[in-house]
């Protein structure tokens, strides 16, 4: 997780001055939907986790939805993207998807770690119902397609990978697999389960290299 902006929130409710990191909060809030979902957040829940009072959450993020929607965004850039930088600068992009993969294995197996995706949860439980939940997980679902999809095309062009590859259905299958992998995560899933769902991957990519 990069460092926290320091954005300063001021509310005046009441005739008092309510002062928090409007970052420090929404990291807060995520951490709280993540681990339990939306319908299982409550909004006393939620006061607890952020350390602000009702009236200013309600004043800065106007619903539980709204803070939601500003959360689904702040877990976009804030862990989707971390997660994927290395996919995005590495001079060997085979490499960066293979190691991607297998940190996301290992924390499937983690017990200290928070279990699934956000987005992978909040598609389950919210986005059949909801347009903006829909929006927001499929910008980044896309975000996730586009940059495996460019990865292969610098891993094809530096003949990582086969040049005879078909980019677009191997960037779907990998997309495929992250978000079978964070639903494997929420079952306590056996170590070597998820390591073959790691070696899959990798054959399939080295197979594409000798092909």
């Amino acid at each position: 997780m990069p460092p926290l902006t320091a954005i300063i929130i001021s509310v005046h409710s009441v005739g008092r001055s309510k002062q928090f990191e409007y970052d420090q909060v929404l990291d807060r809030a995520m951490r709280e939907f993540w681990q339990k979902g939306y319908s299982a957040t409550s909004i006393p829940k939620l006061e607890a986790a952020m350390g602000i009072k009702r009236q200013s959450l309600y004043d800065t993020f106007k619903s539980k939805r709204n803070l939601f929607l500003q959360v689904l965004k702040y877990y976009h850039e804030n862990v989707i993207k971390v997660n994927f930088a290395p996919i995005e600068e590495s001079s060997s992009p085979k490499q960066a998807i293979c190691e991607y993969f297998r940190r996301r294995a290992r924390e499937a197996v983690n017990h200290s770690e928070i279990k699934g995706c956000l987005v992978t949860n909040s598609i389950a439980e919210l986005a059949l119902h909801d347009k903006q939940v829909r929006k927001q997980t499929n910008i980044t679902l896309e975000y996730m397609r586009s940059t495996f999809k460019n990865a292969l095309e610098r891993a094809r062009q530096s003949k990582e990978v086969s040049v005879k590859m078909d980019i677009d259905e191997t960037a779907d299958f990998l997309v495929n697999n992250a978000q079978g992998l964070f639903v494997m995560s929420r079952m306590s899933p056996a170590k070597n389960s998820v390591d073959g769902v790691v070696t899959q991957i990798e054959n399939l990519l080295t197979k594409a290299n000798n092909s």
